[in-house]
Formats: C-alpha cells, sequence, structure tokens
C-alpha cells in the first residue's frame, strides 16, 4: 500500500492484476484534514512504478528521475492524523455508519429508491443516497428539507460527458441517459457514524411527509 498526497492515483488494468486507489480527503469515511490517499496493488510492478511517480519519477537512487513524476508523497501530520482516526474507522465507525444506514432504509422502504447493499455485503457509506422521480420532485424535497433545517447535497449535478472539459466531444444529446436521469433525481441525506437514531428518524419524517 502506497500513500499519496492526493486523492486519487490512476493505475491502468491489464491483466489478472489487482488495483484500487481509496481517498483521505477530509469529508470520507476515512479522512485526514487535506488532500490524501493511497493505492493497493498485489503486483509488485505496479507498486515501484507508483512508487516512482509519487516522488519526482525516482529511480534507484532518489536523486536519479527516470521518469516525469510528482510531489505527491503523504506528509506526516496527514499519516498521524489517519493512524487515529483508522483505530476509530474499523472499531466502531463503520459498525455504527451501517447502522444508521440500515435505519434510512427500514424508514424509507417503500416510499422513495434507497441504496441496496448486496447480501454479506457492507459499506463505508461516503453519502446515504436516495433516488426521487423527477429533477422536481427531488429540488423539491431538498428545500424542504432546508426548511426544517435538514443539510441534504447533490454531490455530482452533471455527469461526466456534461463536463466543460469534453464539450469538443459533442457527445449526443441522448448520450449516457441512466448517468443524466441520476445527476437529476439523486439526493444525499445527512450520515456519518455518530448521527443518532432521533436525527435520522426527524429527517425520514419531513420525506415521508413529503413523498406521501
Amino acid at each position: 500500500m502506497l500513500f499519496f498526497s492526493f486523492s486519487t492515483f490512476p493505475i491502468r488494468c491489464q491483466n489478472i492484476y489487482c488495483s484500487s486507489t481509496t481517498s483521505f480527503f477530509p469529508a470520507k469515511p476515512l479522512g485526514c484534514y487535506g488532500d490524501g490517499g493511497a493505492v493497493f496493488t498485489d503486483n509488485d510492478e505496479w507498486a515501484a512504478l507508483a512508487d516512482s511517480y509519487r516522488v519526482h519519477g525516482k529511480g534507484m537512487f532518489k536523486y536519479d528521475n527516470v521518469r516525469i513524476g510528482m510531489n505527491s508523497r503523504l506528509d506526516t501530520l496527514q499519516a498521524a492524523i489517519l493512524k487515529i482516526k483508522f483505530k476509530a474507522f474499523r472499531e466502531y465507525e463503520l459498525r455504527d455508519i451501517n447502522k444508521a444506514a440500515a435505519l434510512y432504509t427500514r424508514l424509507l422502504a417503500g416510499r422513495v429508491k434507497t441504496p441496496v447493499t448486496p447480501e454479506g455485503y457492507y459499506s463505508s457509506w461516503a453519502q446515504y443516497t436516495i433516488c426521487l422521480n423527477s429533477r422536481e420532485e427531488r429540488d423539491a424535497l431538498q428545500a424542504c428539507l432546508k426548511e426544517q433545517g435538514i443539510p441534504s447535497m447533490v454531490y455530482y449535478p452533471t455527469p461526466m460527458h456534461g463536463q466543460t472539459a469534453y464539450k469538443a466531444l459533442n457527445a449526443p444529446t441522448d448520450c449516457c441517459p441512466t448517468a443524466k436521469r441520476l445527476c437529476d433525481t439523486v439526493l444525499s441525506l445527512p450520515v456519518h457514524p455518530y448521527i443518532t437514531e432521533e436525527e435520522i428518524e426527524t429527517v425520514c419524517s419531513v420525506i415521508l411527509g413529503f413523498v406521501r
């Protein structure tokens, strides 16, 4: 596992080896106080390449840069914060946030579309996101929650193909309809390991009163 000072570090998968990344951005379930991330891989060659890229493109000798790299080492302060937070994350935060998500799902079942976790799995629940029937309904519910002092968020309002950086591709207006529909209808509710059952019940009561 390699640690970086930015959120993700992409590695192209070309065979049976596995690689993944995680973000330590402060808003993530396991976050530091600044930017940070980690790479996981079972390929020694990829690990060495990633290690080189994060330290200016170093070779066997750290002052010999054999490729164009970057300065992306996780600093000591962020590592110290993560070391303490990881203990809480492992010992009770994952358990508690899954209990919170399960309560949301139970109270909202059949009224709005809720996230599904496959049998035998659990989630770290960076967000708990529901789906409404339309953008108009989603926006109206968000306004209703705001009136009650309840925060909510639309994290990804524009699909990737609609981002300014990709406009030169001239993607068809009907491209990626599922992505467009989700951007228009999803709403993320307050969730974290320390949210109380009473707080969840309050959020759900506003939602259930709105969608009835």
